[in-house]
């Protein structure tokens, strides 16, 4: 009975990290398709531009 929930539970453990590693690489990826010109708009970068 003990090794089934040792088992279960490095299951359950393993099963963490790899949603921790599938969450960051959602991030990463995400990171990556911001435009640097989205980024300028957002800081209000874009907009000085236009006043100058």
């Amino acid at each position: 009975m003990s090794t089934i929930l040792i088992s279960l539970l490095r299951n359950i453990e393993t099963f963490e990290h790899i949603r921790v590693a599938v969450c960051a690489a959602r991030e990463y990826e995400r990171e990556l398709s911001v435009k640097p010109a989205d980024a300028g708009t957002r800081n209000g970068a874009g907009t000085a531009a236009i006043v100058l």
